[in-house]
């Protein structure tokens, strides 16, 4: 099975919070999905739009579920998706189970670019073992053309078996201060170790759909609706988000927040507490309803 990483990356540089108030309005947006191919675009993501890793496991359920490209160790699921996926034309649920439990260790492995001073002992990236390559590899390509900064530092959690661990040069202490790739040389280091718990995640594809027709009628079987009973100012407010966005006023109208909670007793395709999405027949058309709540809105304290 190959290995991969899918830890979140470590950040080594302080965010400030971003400052600012919400607007405590609720609004609704109704675009057009009564062509199939409209709808089956709003509900379902492309492989192609999946990262490289992500796209590798999809290809390998489809294909064949036990093919070893369907199978990741990570710590959490490396891929999971609500909606289906587009793969070469045809439409799947891609779902995954966990075996294979067990304690592994994760190292803080840490780049530094453009080091001052420079590293004393090198070593060339295509002679690193795969398990070390596969780990550098993200970390130099997300910041190897930012040659104005100087001892910029960037790391990952990156775990590896015992194994794997005896054939690397980098962990549990990197045995060179620096890698080389294409002329330039970046410093190596690990800030730390911890145990934690991997899983073998095996993903499986069900097809639901050969193309966007058979997709579209499955988001129409599953989830359209209409509305038996809207006021006159009801409509007028759906009347207003048609191929744009009607918003509630502060404080909003009762017809407004009974309209929300109409669409919140009909199932939707994402729905959390600040709103969600719906797929509403209204005015002879089907419309990809997305629905903010206004009494949901946070505003900042």
């Amino acid at each position: 099975m190959r290995r991969r990483q899918f830890l979140a990356g470590l950040s080594v540089a302080a965010v400030a919070p971003l400052a600012g108030c919400s607007d405590p309005r609720g609004s609704i947006r109704l675009t057009d999905v009564s062509d199939d191919a409209a709808l089956a675009e709003r509900w379902t993501r492309s492989a192609d739009a999946l990262t490289e890793s992500s796209q590798e496991l999809v290809a390998g359920a489809v294909e064949d579920d036990d093919d070893a490209r369907a199978t990741a160790a990570a710590t959490s699921p490396p891929l999971e998706l609500a909606r289906p996926v587009r793969y070469e034309g045809s439409y799947y649920d891609i779902s995954y189970e966990a075996t294979n439990e067990r304690e592994e260790t994760s190292y803080d492995v840490v780049v530094t670019f453009n080091p001052d001073p420079a590293p004393e002992t090198t070593v060339a990236f295509a002679d690193l073992p795969a398990v070390d390559r596969e780990v550098l590899d993200g970390l130099l390509e997300s910041r190897w053309d930012r040659t104005d900064e100087t001892n910029t530092r960037l790391g990952t959690p990156a775990v590896y078996t015992d194994a794997e661990t005896a054939e690397s040069v980098v962990v549990p202490e990197p045995e060179y201060d620096g890698v080389t790739r294409d002329d330039r040389t970046v410093g190596i280091g690990v800030d730390g170790s911890r145990l934690v718990t991997v899983a073998d995640y095996r993903y499986r594809a069900e097809l639901l759909a050969e193309d966007a027709a058979g997709i579209a009628a499955l988001a129409r079987e599953r989830y359209r609706f209409e509305f038996a009973d809207l006021s006159a100012e009801q409509r007028s407010i759906l009347d207003e988000a048609k191929g744009g966005e009607a918003r509630s006023e502060d404080p909003p109208s009762r017809a407004f927040t009974d309209l929300v909670e109409k669409f919140r007793a009909h199932d939707g395709l994402d729905v959390d507490e600040y709103g969600g999405t719906w797929l509403l027949g209204y005015d002879g058309r089907d419309w990809w309803a997305m629905v903010r709540d206004p009494r949901g809105t946070p505003t900042a304290g």
